[in-house]
Order: structure tokens, then C-alpha cells, then sequence
């Protein structure tokens, strides 16, 4: 794969799994007038909450467009940010939520908001390198050696101005990162060593990363719907499955295996994204509020994870099914058997990406 895919060719190929017809409200900016005659403040200068000031000449109406439920974290992160945003810009800032795919399915909305017809987007890493060729750098296997490391690498400056600058010609622009912890391993085997995975039937979603990185642990990587799961691993189809701590209590996977195994081998990286015209064409003090409100609506998500990883780390430990802390040791082993996944990914994102990624996490350390 080359760095520079052409984000057309990606749509071309994407495109053919789904087909609509949906189409998305359009991005309005209304003029001061307008906004004063829909009964929001028609002065320049409006009091945000917490008392900050914030100048706006005009108002805007955004778009949100999501393919999940209004109880997932991408919801309740982008439910912050249209709360914080409206207040600190007195009203003057509209943003319309769309849930559970009613704009269309994942590679609909991505085009859509490549194309202009929606403004934000959030979905997860491991969903867009076919748009995005350069988050494939997020399927960098066992790159962090824990949690905080890994937020702290998300909040980057330099790493994320590199992968902004990557996916630019794409009209995609990353506002901000919170994750839902780790990827975790549920399986029917024990398993405390990579020597354990030999064999393993395992389901992983349909990533050649992914699928990779399983079959240089000697595992046998499955791509399956995630609506099959369930069903697989009931009827053995399958021996295990990986997913974060939330989809594996939502979905009751924990109910069908005897062990959930902390191989933290990727993070759950939900992404917030923007359309990148709109956001360059917008005036400086919009630009900085709504990458204050972004931030913001990232922290409070991170926090929200927190609380559900520990309650769901409950949950499966009051069921009876055991969770497996990996040595540390047997995590470096991991990512030592997956060189040539780091390889294929430098050859598809190129050097400069994955060397800085690295840098970011040799700094956070």
C-alpha cells in the first residue's frame, strides 16, 4: 500500500458495501441578522459559560454523523462537546446529533463528511485506513506499554500536527482522541505465555493488520461480522475473540469463554473527526473554540471509560470467569514475534508517522 492512496480510489472500493441513498443536512452559516430573528444573541460578543468571552460574526449549524447508539461512549463525547460548544458560543453554534447510522453506515458517513455534506464524524482507528491510509500507525501491535502512556501520546502535539498533516488530502482533520482502554483477548484456553496462542481459533475484525499481527503468534485469525461472534463462540466455531472491556460485558461474550486475558495488544482509539475544508475556513477565535470544546468533550470521555472498564472488570469477575494479567515480559515477546507487522505498516504510512508515534511513546514514558 502506498502512503499517498487516493482517497477516491478508497471511496470507489468502500462504497460498494452499502448504498442508501441517504443524504445529510447541509452546513449552513447563517448571517448575524438570521441568527438574532431565531432568537440567539445578536450581539458580536457573547458571554460563553464559565464566564470566557467569545467573538462570533456569524452562525453556524454543524452536523454530526455517527453508526452508534446513544449509550456508547462516541455519543456521550460528541453529546459533550454540542453542550459546551452552544453555551461558550451563546447559541450562535447549532450542532445537529445523528445516531445509529440515520446519515447511513460507516463508509457513507466518511464520505460524506470527505465530501462536505456532514461536518464531524466518530468511529474508531481500525475502521479507517482505507479512507485515511495513515491511521494504520494506531494498528502498531503492543506499542504501549499502558493506559496513561497511551493518552498521553494521543494529546501529542507534534504526533498529531504529523498525522493531520498525512490525512489532509483526504479533508480529514483528527480534532481529538479518547479511547475505550485496551483491546482484551476472551478465550476458553488459559493462556500465559505466547506459546499459548499456537492453534488459537481466534475472531478479529477484517483488518490485514490485525489478521496479521494474530498469525505471527501462531493464532488462527478468523475475520467474522461482529454480529456473529456470539454464536461462534458459543458453538465453538471459534476459541476466542478480542475486543475492549466494553463490547465484551455489552455483548455477554464473557458469558460463553472461562478467561478474559489482558493482552492490551491495541487501544480502542475512538476518533473525533472534522471536515477539514470547514475547519480551515473557519476565523481564528471559532477555530480555538472549538478545539477548546474537543479537548474538553476528550477528557470527560476519557473519564467516563475509566468508570466502565472498572465496572466492567466487575461485572466479569462476580460472573465467575477469570481475568488474566500478561507479564510484561510476555507483552515485549508479543511484540517482538510481530516485527513484520511494523514493517508492512512503515511501507504503507511511511516512516516519518510510525517514527514519530514511537518517538511520542519513548517521551511519555
Amino acid at each position: 500500500m502506498k502512503k499517498k492512496m487516493s482517497v477516491l480510489l478508497a471511496l470507489s472500493m468502500l462504497v460498494l458495501t452499502a448504498c442508501s441513498g441517504k443524504s445529510a443536512p447541509q452546513t449552513t452559516v447563517a448571517p448575524q441578522t438570521e441568527s438574532a430573528a431565531a432568537g440567539t444573541e445578536s450581539s458580536d460578543k457573547t458571554e460563553a459559560a464559565g464566564g470566557e468571552q467569545v467573538e462570533i460574526a456569524d452562525s453556524y449549524t454543524w452536523t454530526v454523523a455517527m453508526n452508534v447508539a446513544e449509550t456508547t461512549l462516541n455519543y456521550k463525547m460528541m453529546d459533550k462537546f454540542k453542550e459546551l460548544i452552544e453555551a461558550k458560543s451563546g447559541g450562535k453554534i447549532t450542532l445537529n446529533l445523528y445516531a445509529n447510522g440515520q446519515l447511513g453506515n460507516d463508509t457513507e458517513q466518511m464520505q460524506g463528511m470527505i465530501e462536505g455534506s456532514n461536518d464531524f464524524v466518530t468511529t474508531i482507528t481500525s475502521g479507517l485506513t482505507s479512507f485515511v491510509p495513515a491511521y494504520g500507525v494506531f494498528d502498531l501491535p503492543n506499542a504501549f506499554p499502558d493506559l496513561e502512556t497511551m493518552r498521553k501520546v494521543l494529546d501529542d502535539e507534534s504526533f498529531v500536527d504529523t498525522l493531520n498533516r498525512d490525512s489532509a488530502t483526504t479533508n480529514v482533520r483528527m480534532m481529538g482522541m479518547a479511547d475505550a482502554g485496551f483491546r482484551q483477548t476472551t478465550s476458553n484456553k488459559e493462556i500465559h505465555s505466547v506459546a499459548d496462542f499456537s492453534g488459537l481459533k481466534i475472531r478479529v475484525i477484517q483488518n490485514p493488520y490485525h489478521i496479521a499481527y494474530w498469525q505471527s503468534l501462531g493464532a488462527n485469525a478468523l475475520a467474522m461480522d461482529f454480529s456473529e461472534v456470539y454464536v461462534g463462540l458459543q458453538q465453538k466455531t471459534i476459541d476466542a475473540q478480542e475486543n475492549p472491556y466494553m463490547n465484551i460485558v455489552s455483548n455477554k461474550f464473557y458469558e460463553t469463554q472461562d478467561y478474559v486475558i489482558e493482552t492490551n495488544h491495541l487501544g480502542h482509539i475512538i476518533v473525533f473527526l472534522m471536515n477539514d475544508g470547514l475547519y480551515t475556513s473557519l476565523p481564528e477565535n471559532v477555530q480555538a473554540l472549538v478545539d477548546d470544546c474537543a479537548h474538553e468533550a476528550i477528557v470527560y470521555t476519557r473519564g467516563l471509560a475509566d468508570d466502565s472498564i472498572a465496572a466492567d472488570k466487575a461485572t466479569i469477575e462476580e460472573s465467575g470467569t477469570k481475568i488474566i494479567t500478561l507479564d510484561s515480559s510476555v507483552q515485549a515477546e508479543m511484540k517482538e514475534k510481530s516485527a513484520g507487522v511494523y514493517d508492512q505498516i512503515r511501507e504503507a504510512v511511511g516512516d516519518e508517522l510510525v517514527d514519530s508515534l514511537l518517538n511520542a511513546i519513548d517521551a511519555a514514558k
